[in-house]
């Protein structure tokens, strides 16, 4: 499976969106902000979106999610509902969007063919999942590069973040993390230099 990192902007901010890739088909995590750059890499490459997931409700997450589903209607998007609020309160868009599969009520996805396991990890939203296989961790805005997502927003909190990145933590070592914002880190680099979060 081949990954592709894109970093969706807007005039006010950016961030990490992912294609992933297994032949013809793709699945993206995460469409940020509406940003042509994803639009025209999957009609380029002539990719079959396959389906969409959102690690969590935040809008910089998800605010292309209207112009991808108008370019492929039938696709249906995966995200937990425990982030609602978060879909009905975008700065950016009046669109509401529809979770077609309630990630809070499953324990794993297929993706291309591999099983990832979903990881409830609250703390930066109520929602906010992370999904593992393969040594390959997509920690949405629960973890970054020596940093952690902010907790001060509605359903945020600091003590639910240290225990979900605590979780994270009991990952191999040499897993590769691939966060909402900013450069992929590893397991192991956090742990030994995350100054937020000890082990």
């Amino acid at each position: 499976m081949k990954i592709v990192k894109q970093v969706l902007a807007n005039e006010y901010m950016s961030s990490n969106a992912y294609i992933l890739i297994k032949d013809n088909k793709c699945v993206v995590i995460d469409p940020g902000f509406n940003d042509n750059k994803l639009y025209n890499y999957l009609e380029e490459h002539k990719l079959v979106l396959d389906k969409i997931i959102l690690t969590h409700g935040h809008y910089d997450h998800w605010t292309g999610l209207e112009e991808l589903l108008k370019r492929n209607p039938n696709v249906l998007v995966y995200a937990s509902s425990l982030d609602h609020y978060f879909y009905h309160n975008n700065p950016f868009t009046k669109y509401l969007p529809k979770i077609d599969v309630d990630l809070n009520d499953k324990l794993e996805i297929d993706i291309l063919g591999t099983t990832f396991k979903i990881i409830k990890t609250p703390g930066h939203s109520l929602g906010s999942i992370s999904l593992y296989a393969n040594d390959i961790l997509f920690s949405g805005d629960l973890l970054f590069y020596e940093s952690v997502g902010r907790t001060d927003l509605y359903g945020g909190s600091f003590r639910e973040l240290e225990l979900s990145v605590k979780n994270i933590y009991n990952l191999p070592l040499n897993t590769i993390v691939y966060s909402g914002h900013g450069r992929p880190t590893t397991i192991k680099h956090e742990i030994t230099n995350n100054p937020f979060i000890k082990k």
